[in-house]
């Protein structure tokens, strides 16, 4: 006796393709995302009062997983509402995919930054807190904003040279195009 509850061939195969579409889409919709669109992070990778000159250098790393061309670039630190170092330029830098290039400022500082500078290094203070802010232009994102805070801290063994550490990274975002 033949079974009652026999199912089509072709109806079989239909079930069969929906069960695979419906696998592919939801892995598609569950895989790895590219990330784009997120501003850079921006740290001070290092801070050295020599002579009369302070030269700071920026970490900036590219957390996207598309390339980011850097069109123009403002930077502030500062302590206590005065001005540690400043870059506010124009350039081109080009930074691959989740990776970092590092940018360099020598400036002649003012009497108050060279004062708080050399309360650190003559461990007056144990540290220095400090808020960088700014901005970046890139070619496919527009303006990227970007702030956090830290503190500064001499290096042991080396005088005039400080290191950073970041307690709070805020305001990650895109800025409206005016």
């Amino acid at each position: 006796m033949e079974c009652m509850n026999r199912t089509p061939a072709g109806a079989v195969s239909l079930l069969a393709r929906l069960g695979a579409v419906l696998i592919a889409a939801t892995s598609a919709a569950c895989g790895p995302q590219v990330i784009e669109g997120r501003p850079p992070f921006i740290g001070i990778s290092a801070m050295q009062l020599v002579g009369e000159t302070l030269s700071a250098s920026f970490r900036i790393s590219n957390e996207n997983g598309v390339p980011m061309d850097i069109e123009a670039i403002d930077i502030e630190v500062t302590v206590n509402d005065v001005v540690l170092a400043r870059e506010n330029k124009a350039f081109k830098l080009a930074i691959d995919a989740n990776s970092a290039e590092e940018i360099h400022v020598d400036e002649l500082p003012g009497p108050a930054t060279r004062e708080l500078l050399l309360s650190l290094e003559n461990r007056e203070v144990a540290s220095l807190p400090f808020s960088l802010q700014g901005n970046v232009r890139t070619l496919a994102d527009g303006v990227l904003r970007f702030e956090q805070k830290g503190h500064l801290y001499p290096v042991p063994g080396k005088p005039g040279e400080f290191r950073s550490a970041v307690t709070q990274a805020d305001e990650l975002r895109r800025e409206k195009e005016l």
